[in-house]
């Protein structure tokens, strides 16, 4: 959220079960799983392959180093896409990987353990009904019990992971210089959303009005007419951006106001048409 009233950058974080902090856990979760989930199914089944052809110790070992790298290459990506998220939704990134990690983290399982305390009374129903009455009703009650608890755990994990992310972006970047606002392409409310730079920003001056180009005759060459034409005479005119330094080959700049707005007339010379400069005739 962005308050225009303010020159600071002011991020609101999500509450727990709302549709953002979903869709923020979902940003998180897939793109997290759809990297691990390979590297651990190959492990796993690279130590099976190697279990059968007997060497069972070898895929032990397989499956252990591959899962213990499974796991710590999830641990590293958390901070690096959440501050990808922070990125596409706020327009500025997220600083300190371990710190960031943590926060998220530390939420994350807090809030598993809460509802994994709250299930374990269902889920002992379920695997009792589903152990004590096999092929019956009952039993297949309690495995459909069971999988609707299991997939309500994992979408209030999810919604854990966004409400997280959303805390840690809202302590880093609550309060940095607003510098422009946009709409990024990707934003999860549709709101305005500010762009934030730590560079300063230069502030371009007002539009002045362009003054009445100099007609030169027979006389003036001789005698140059003082600019003496009335504000009211000449005539109003829009003007254009200023020129950069790229765009002003072939220009002379203006030692006045320091532009490259400058014109060439066949007998006055150089002349500003911003400030109205002109250069001294000898």
């Amino acid at each position: 959220m962005v308050d225009p009233a303010h020159d600071s950058l002011t991020v609101e974080p999500f509450g727990f079960f709302t549709r953002e902090a979903l869709q923020a856990g979902w940003y998180l979760a897939w793109r997290q799983l759809i990297r691990v989930v390979p590297l651990a199914a190959g492990a796993i089944l690279a130590g099976a392959g190697l279990g059968r052809a007997g060497l069972a110790v070898v895929g032990m070992l397989v499956l252990g180093l591959g899962l213990c790298a499974a796991g710590i290459w999830a641990a590293l990506l958390i901070p690096r896409l959440a501050s990808q998220w922070a990125v596409v939704t706020y327009g500025y990134p997220l600083t300190g990987a371990v710190r960031v990690w943590w926060a998220i983290t530390w939420r994350t399982s807090v809030a598993a353990l809460v509802v994994s305390v709250i299930l374990t009374p269902p889920q002992f129903v379920a695997l009792s009904l589903s152990t004590s009455f096999p092929g019956s009703a009952l039993g297949h009650f309690g495995k459909l019990l069971s999988l609707l608890l299991n997939v309500a755990s994992f979408v209030v994990t999810l919604f854990a992971m966004g409400w997280a992310m959303s805390r840690v972006t809202s302590t880093q970047l609550s309060g940095l210089p607003l510098t422009s606002v946009a709409f990024p392409p990707s934003a999860p409310s549709g709101e305005l959303v500010a762009v934030a730079v730590d560079a300063p920003v230069a502030v371009a001056a007002p539009p002045r009005t362009r003054p009445a180009p100099a007609v030169a005759s027979v006389a003036s060459a001789v005698t140059p007419a003082p600019a003496t034409s009335s504000r009211s005479d000449a005539p109003a005119a829009v003007l254009s951006p200023p020129r950069t330094l790229a765009g002003a080959e072939g220009k002379r700049q203006c030692p006045k106001c320091g532009l490259y707005e400058t014109e060439r007339g066949s007998v006055i010379g150089w002349y500003c048409t911003i400030c109205g400069w002109r250069e001294a005739r000898r």
